[in-house]
């Protein structure tokens, strides 16, 4: 018995260590600070540390902060830490980081108490590599959004949910708050916990009912507290900087949420294909309803939830790839259930005496172990050695070295303003929101801002924000605008007619 406790200690230090060696190095370099919406986070959390003001700051005042699901867990250590010690993409990233060591301890925890200890090791391995390499738990435990943290929370609190349904009911409470820690981290998953939990309810009344309604009501008031009480509080904060233009939220929301397209659900399902995902459902039903004849409670949490998900991102969501991404972790982690027990089934089933079929099934468990975990573990680390990208600190230098602060410079590469000392003019939240419906096969016009000219800047940076809302189409760039720097990710233009 101590010799195995002494295993799991060690086992747990190795973990330990691998979790912070795949979150710290290179990590500013990988992936790339390009993204809007990561971008867009930093320079929130950088305007609010140094200013005290929950808006961004602009050149034409501060605008209301609005459109994001990524809650509070996330921006209020970030800014604290940028309070504390300065902006910096390192510490934010860490923020994030942090969930992910904290996310291979609880998944090797909870599925040695669940599945044994080898099934929690594979269970950790395909957790941090299953699903693609550029928007797997390793690079997701890098880049600053919610989705990691927020399901690291939900599989925490479906491990202690399981503990106070079927042994001490004292811990409910404490599986309540981290399910509403987990909505804090990331608004989506209020929907997810809670339909999860009332279709597991379902499903064990129909067995015979163990679960009160005490065991699932707590948990879906704390996250309806939590999503209501972080919207009001966003809400109320941001009255003071709206402008003219109201957004309409609501209807944003829905093309982001609820899309019903069938060229958005089939694009959905090629992706999910194409990504090798979709090996999770088989192993998600096996888990649920044929490994065993009666399945503990805690064990359909993760599979019913993955059910959900993906009939979500499938039919209804607007098909960003980041959207799949608990599809492939939860899918991961079931995934390691199913390889284990044909493991466990096949070596029952082998001539003890036989050195071939040892040496078969070593050799079959082996080519396994390459295709699922070696090989796209090889993929991932080697991308963690991406050199540092230095073109947005080089073009927030230049423009704060050569452009004098009163001039109007148009830009939404959040990026580049995360590394200025000076404010810029965003492009205008209604192109944003046209593209969103366009995407999601609706139609919002742009009345407010329809050129340029509306916006009264000398200057404009290009960069993969205009490329995809296109407010300056090229050809409009190159008839009307000269460049005067670039790299290799940005351009800045100003007006051919302004010296």
């Amino acid at each position: 018995m101590k010799r195995y406790f002494y295993a799991h200690i060690f086992i747990e230090l190795l973990l330990l260590l691998l979790g912070v060696l795949l979150v710290g190095y290179n990590i500013e370099g990988y992936p790339a600070f390009t993204a809007l919406d990561e971008g867009f986070h930093l320079y929130f959390a950088k305007q609010v540390a140094e200013h005290g003001t929950w808006a961004l700051a602009t050149q034409d005042g501060y605008r209301a902060y609005w459109r994001d699901s990524t809650g509070l867990l996330i921006l209020g250590p970030i800014i604290l830490v940028f309070k504390l010690f300065g902006p910096s993409l390192g510490l934010a990233r860490w923020v994030i980081g942090i969930f992910l060591v904290l996310g291979i301890f609880i998944i090797y925890r909870a599925i040695n108490e669940w599945y044994g200890m080898l099934v929690a090791i594979l269970a950790v391995a395909l957790f941090l590599f299953f699903g693609p390499p550029w928007l797997n738990s390793v690079t997701m435990g890098r880049w600053v959004y919610g989705e990691l943290p927020a399901l690291v929370l939900f599989i925490a609190g479906c491990w202690q949910w399981g503990h106070a349904v079927e042994q001490r009911s004292q811990r409910l409470s404490g599986a309540s708050l981290i399910f509403a820690l987990a909505v804090l981290a990331k608004d989506l998953f209020a929907p997810l916990i809670m339909t999860t939990m009332i279709a597991v309810f379902i499903y064990d009344r129909w067995h015979g009912g163990v679960i009160r309604v005490r065991h699932i009501g707590l948990p879906v008031i704390m996250c309806l507290i939590a999503l209501g009480g972080w919207s009001l509080w966003q809400y109320t904060v941001s009255l003071p900087y709206e402008s003219g233009h109201q957004h309409n939220i609501f209807h944003l929301s829905l093309s982001r949420i609820v899309v019903l397209s069938p060229d958005i659900s089939v694009n959905n399902v090629k992706f999910l294909y194409d990504s090798g995902v979709l090996i999770a459902i088989p192993a998600a039903l096996y888990v649920a309803f044929l490994r065993q004849h009666e399945p503990k409670l805690a064990h359909l949490m993760l599979p019913f939830s993955l059910f959900i998900w993906s009939v979500w991102y499938t039919i209804f969501s607007i098909g960003w790839p980041r959207y799949a991404y608990p599809i492939w972790a939860i899918g991961g982690v079931l995934l390691s259930v199913v390889l284990s027990d044909i493991a466990k089934q096949w070596y029952i089933m082998i001539d003890a005496k036989s050195v071939f079929q040892r040496i078969v099934y070593l050799m079959c468990v082996g080519m396994v172990l390459f295709i699922v975990v070696l090989w796209p573990a090889q993929n991932t680390v080697r991308r963690l050695a991406e050199q540092l990208n230095n073109d947005a600190p080089n073009m927030a230098t230049y423009i704060d070295d050569n452009i004098p602060h009163h001039t109007r410079v148009v830009s939404s590469q959040w990026e580049v303003s995360f590394y200025s000392s000076r404010t810029y003019i965003p492009i205008p939240d209604e192109y944003y929101e046209a593209k969103i419906a366009e995407q999601s096969k609706r139609f919002l016009p742009i009345t407010h801002f329809t050129d340029m000219n509306d916006l009264n800047a000398a200057y404009f940076l290009d960069g993969s924000e205009n490329r995809n809302v296109e407010m300056i189409p090229d050809h409009v760039l190159h008839r009307d605008y000269e460049p005067v720097f670039q790299n290799d990710s940005y351009c800045l233009y100003r007006l051919k007619n302004v010296k």
